[in-house]
């Protein structure tokens, strides 16, 4: 029986080799995808959150009637993100592609999208922006007044801000309890020239003050003022004090040490300071504010009734107040009185004091000083 002989040709190699290149194509395809693709979710990641990305303020303006798109088109061009696709994607997410406001926009390229957001939602366009300048010796409700003059905020918000509100600063948790104190952070407005918005958040414009008093005095002042053996709140109280009766800081010394020489020297009998310039803020500061009259809170600043030193400043001094009341000249004073010139006279005793007071309203008028109600 013949045998059959079957047909043992091979298959030809170049359809393997085809095969095998169009799967390694296919692989090569799949991991390049998959790079690209983790590439663009990791740079998306960090776009989103802003992981890194530099400290640069940047101008823009939304045109009324712009889309989701071109919104986020301007955001990438303008390089405040990346990936303008994910960002219409994540704000789509949010349930924000229609709420954007038109405006001249302040961004910066270290803002997350969730930021960029809701500046964009709530229309945080570009304010005006205004410098304002306090000086040493300016009372809380003065400082008030300023700023609704500059129109950076209602004054009596300011106030009311400043008596209620709470705010993280450490020195703040020094301030002592007092329910005859009138205004809870007076002294502790650092006088300075500062830049705000017209229209700021009052209590945005308040940290701006308390910031900066813990930046200039909560460092090297701080440490003088325990070396002294002194509280901040007495330091700050004295100071204000100085502040008023000496605007010439040549003198600050000398009158600081006619009031320490007071407090410390009760063998002399003048443990009260007798300080016109707190009858002056009672008057000034306290009774047109006050919505009835509390003899007990007026007592409490009258330095020619309480001892020592009264509830609470009595302006916000500068630093070499600070510094006076820290470190007074030695003296034997314990009177001194200032006459409409500007010039200062100081003595010991209650005789020399009178005729200084004589001297003084002869040279066009007594201004300042002690016991001289």
């Amino acid at each position: 029986m013949p045998i059959q002989e079957h047909d043992e040709t091979p298959r030809p190699r170049r359809r393997r080799k085809a095969k095998r290149g169009r799967l390694l194509l296919a692989v090569a395809l799949f991991l390049g995808v998959s790079a690209a693709l983790a590439y663009f979710g990791l740079s998306s990641a960090v776009d989103l959150f802003a992981f890194g990305k530099p400290d640069q303020q940047i101008e823009l303006t939304v045109e009324e009637g712009m889309s989701l798109n071109q919104i986020s088109g301007l955001l990438g061009e303008k390089e405040v993100i990346e990936h303008p696709l994910a960002f219409s994607f994540y704000a789509r997410l949010r349930g924000s592609a229609n709420s954007f406001q038109a405006g001249d926009y302040i961004l910066n390229s270290n803002m997350s999208y969730d930021r960029i957001i809701t500046a964009l939602r709530m229309g945080d366009t570009v304010k005006e922006e205004v410098t304002v300048t306090f000086y040493e010796g300016m009372t809380l409700r003065e400082i008030a007044n300023l700023l609704e003059e500059n129109k950076v905020c209602d004054a009596e918000a300011f106030v009311t801000c400043l008596q209620s509100a709470e705010f993280d600063y450490e020195f703040l948790n020094m301030l002592p309890e007092n329910e005859l104190r009138f205004y809870r952070l007076e002294g502790y407005l650092f006088p300075d020239t500062y830049d705000f918005y017209v229209g700021e958040n009052v209590q945005s414009v308040a940290k701006k003050f308390l910031r900066n008093f813990s930046a200039r005095v909560m460092g090297d002042v701080y440490n003088e003022i325990q070396d002294a053996g002194m509280t901040l709140d007495e330091t700050i109280i004295l100071a204000s004090i100085i502040q008023k009766e000496a605007g010439n800081p040549d003198e600050m010394g000398l009158v600081s040490s006619v009031f320490h020489n007071r407090i410390n020297d009760l063998a002399a009998g003048l443990p009260m300071l007798q300080s016109d310039v707190t009858i002056h803020y009672i008057e000034e500061d306290i009774k047109p504010y006050q919505t009835m009259s509390t003899q007990e809170i007026y007592d409490a600043y009258n330095t020619y009734v309480c001892r020592g030193l009264p509830a609470g400043p009595i302006c916000c001094p500068g630093l070499d107040a600070i510094r006076a009341a820290i470190s007074p000249e030695e003296s034997s004073y314990y009177f001194f009185v200032t006459d409409s010139n500007g010039k200062y006279y100081y003595s010991s005793t209650l005789n020399e004091h009178y005729a200084n007071v004589r001297l003084a309203a002869a040279a066009g008028g007594v201004t300042h000083g002690t016991d001289v109600q």
